[in-house]
């Protein structure tokens, strides 16, 4: 049964974040072990959204700790018992820290039949551009499992999680997944020393994850970095409906935010000051960066706006269909997830809102089709709607992209660009030069 239920859940969780992220990415996925005992640790920006994205793209269905007080949210419930979430009773939340003794023994019982625990060691889901000290359960489960219960080969995985706008319908999240590390090295010291162990596991799991997930100054410098690493990644001649990876995009503004703070940061210098020159370029001529290398593609542009366009004629009138469908209840949901002030819990709003009042309306106007013209132009009705819906998001995107395409080639025909373009390889070889791009 629980396993059914586990198939239920991702699949599930697989078509929310589906629809509600335009693009994922997943690195490292073989680091996922078939059976090993695993606790997986991840930083924690983007409220449920972060655990839902867990249970889409690993290849094992993970157990989440998660706060007893989620269970008290009646919309909630279901779906964490669904997903067979094990509840952390905190001081904090003015529970009995006494019964986490039930929730530690579950994990343990997990880990002993080869299971993936997964935990947000941070312990909150938070809008810091950095991750937030790690809180040492994770540590205490796994060490336990080995020392206490005679466990074998347990492993802990780090992930990271980053999102170009976590909150924003149809953005962008990357998972990386890194490599799994063994808990047995500080076994035989939490024998003798349980809490030194303990925090030295923590620690080890926080450089894990700081490795492999972003780790910004600030929430400007992460988008400067971003936008810069772009510039550094686009070839010109590429169509402006193109994207650069975001994986791509976040290891070299990991890399440049590391040079930043090298001793020997002239370099990193260098290539910020050609990127403010050639970005105030941009300004003046009204043109992205996409904009710009889309319009060295000459005739490939021209076709691919004229295929961009029959696309959108085609999609049209099921886009218009969907959006009437969703108009009202769309624009309910998207006000009320301006209420919370935390990105992750406006993103969580947005997901969940509209998955129960899309969930609601499809089947009310699938009873209200079959109770006037019949059962078969009812099921028509309640699955056509979603499926209008979905051609409605893409065709709004194709819109915008197209949009955008379309004035960017009647700039940069109207404009002298020979010497935005020039700035535009001075970022290109200040990049090079620090062994950044192609």
């Amino acid at each position: 049964m629980r396993k059914l239920a586990d198939a239920v859940m991702g699949a599930l969780a697989g078509l929310l974040v589906r629809i509600f992220f335009r693009r994922i990415e997943v690195e490292g996925a073989d680091n996922v072990s078939a059976a090993s005992p695993t606790v997986l640790v991840a930083n924690h920006q983007n409220g449920l959204v972060d655990g839902l994205l867990l249970m889409a793209t690993l290849r094992r269905y993970p157990r989440f700790l998660g706060k007893s007080t989620l269970f008290k949210i009646l919309p909630l419930w279901p779906f964490l018992k669904l997903a067979g979430v094990v509840p952390v009773y905190r001081a904090s939340d003015g529970g009995s820290t006494s019964r986490n003794t039930a929730t530690f023994r579950t994990c343990r019982e997990l880990l002993a039949r080869g299971g993936l625990v997964a935990l947000f060691p941070e312990g909150i889901s938070h809008d810091e551009p950095e991750l937030q000290p790690l809180k040492t359960g994770a540590a205490r489960i796994a060490l336990s499992a080995c020392a206490d219960d005679g466990t074998e080969g347990v492993v802990f995985l780090p992930v990271g999680l980053a999102y170009d706008a976590k909150a924003r319908f149809r953005s962008r999240a990357l998972v990386r997944v890194g490599p799994p590390m063994p808990v047995e090295p500080w076994v035989d010291e939490y024998r003798r020393a349980d809490h030194q162990a303990v925090q030295g596991l923590t620690a080890a799991m926080a450089d894990a994850i700081r490795a492999i997930s972003p780790v910004y100054a600030s929430w400007m410098e992460a988008a400067t970095l971003g936008e810069i690493a772009e510039v550094i990644s686009r070839p010109l001649g590429s169509a402006s409906t193109s994207e650069i990876a975001l994986a791509e995009r976040e290891q070299l503004a990991k890399e440049l935010a590391a040079a930043e703070r090298s001793t020997d940061h002239a370099a990193a210098t260098a290539l910020r000051r050609a990127f403010v020159r050639y970005s105030e370029d941009l300004d003046i001529v009204g043109l992205t960066d996409a904009q710009l290398a889309a319009h060295d593609g000459g005739g490939r542009m021209r076709l691919l706006l004229a295929w961009s366009i029959a696309k959108i004629v085609a999609g049209a009138p099921f886009a218009l269909v969907g959006a009437v469908v969703h108009a009202i209840p769309y624009q309910v949901v998207k006000r009320l997830a301006t209420v919370p002030s935390n990105e992750g819990m406006k993103a969580t709003v947005k997901l969940l809102g509209c998955f129960g009042a899309f969930s609601l309306l499809y089947a009310g106007l699938g009873v209200a089709a079959a109770e006037l013209f019949g059962p078969v132009e009812g099921l028509a009705v309640g699955f056509g709607c979603p499926l209008c819906g979905y051609v409605t998001v893409r065709f709004s995107e194709r819109v915008k992209r197209l949009g955008g395409a379309v004035a960017g080639y009647r700039r940069a025909r109207r404009a002298s660009l020979s010497s935005v373009r020039q700035h535009r390889l001075d970022v290109v070889a200040a990049g090079a030069a620090m062994g950044l791009g192609a």
